[in-house]
């Protein structure tokens, strides 16, 4: 076993569903100054890139969105996933890693993780807020390791996974899909010859409608409270749901894109989610006990 398949088979083994090479000149083809991993990391030559299901393929199944919000497993784990991935090339490899990266200024992320997994073969984009959507896993999340290991990459998908040939054929009947059509205030975008011609994705809609258990609207809850003259008021906006809720999703760090409605109805998403059928072992009378 090479370098790079211990390396990712690590990554399964700590928690990620699927796991790839990118490297460093790739992304920075497309990344500008100032958002690349040697601007993180310097002399940084690869990133492992960690993927994960969202969430259980049951949360989405829930008709309650936060049912699907707080089932999301790898979100959870998936920076202790990616840290360990980085003691393994420091300590057996002797290259310098790390796995958390600079906070985002605003909406503009130090380094965006979606290129990333292009780069490393994890999926490509998609009309649905221009997510990553990868086959297997639909909506992966994601975590990264960079490193100045010099690593076999490997590259991005020859083939687009978005737009699913349903959602071509709808697209030349009703000139939609089921994410523009389900989120349209939000998402816009158009198809041509079985391939994304442009797409659009306003966030500053998104996070305010989606984004509503975070430190950002944990923010906003306390300039509305600062404002408020009255002590009564003030102090149910200090003690209600809205402020437990934010508390909740900052201290267990879930704190982004609690809404996902945009793909309840992407068929990429819906073969993800959906369990094959497993064949029940037979059982003898002294395994029953």
């Amino acid at each position: 076993m090479n370098a790079e398949e211990e390396i990712k088979q690590f990554a399964l083994q700590k928690g990620a569903d699927a796991a790839g090479i990118a490297s460093v000149a790739d992304i920075n083809h497309y990344a500008p100054p100032g958002h690349r991993p040697d601007d993180i990391l310097i002399g940084a030559k690869s990133v492992v890139v960690l993927a994960g299901y969202s969430a259980f393929q049951g949360a989405w199944h829930s008709p309650d969105h936060r049912t699907h919000y707080y089932n999301r497993d790898f979100p959870r784990i998936r920076l202790s996933a990616a840290a360990a991935v980085s003691r393994l090339i420091e300590s057996r490899y002797g290259y310098y890693s790390l796995a958390e990266t600079p906070p985002s200024l605003g909406f503009n992320p130090c380094l965006s993780h979606k290129l990333c997994a292009e780069m490393a073969g994890l999926g490509t984009r998609s009309l649905a807020a221009a997510m990553v959507l990868n086959p297997k896993l639909g909506m992966p999340s994601f975590s990264i390791c960079i490193t100045t290991m010099p690593l076999k990459a490997d590259g991005p998908m020859t083939e687009p996974v978005c737009p699913h040939p349903s959602c071509v054929k709808l697209w030349e009947k009703h000139r939609t899909t089921p994410c523009l059509d389900i989120c349209p205030e939000c998402l816009s975008g158009e198809i041509e010859g079985e391939r994304i011609k442009w797409m659009r994705y306003d966030r500053r809609i998104c996070t305010t409608r989606a984004q509503t258990e975070s430190a950002s609207s944990w923010l906003r809850t306390l300039l509305e409270a600062a404002n408020e003259p009255d002590p009564g008021v003030r102090k149910n906006i200090f003690l209600g749901s809205s402020s437990r809720l934010n508390m909740a999703a900052i201290t267990s760090g879930a704190v982004f894109g609690q809404c996902g409605w945009c793909l309840i109805n992407c068929p990429v998403c819906m073969q993800a989610r959906t369990l094959k059928a497993i064949e029940p072992t037979s059982t003898t009378a002294e395994d029953s006990h």
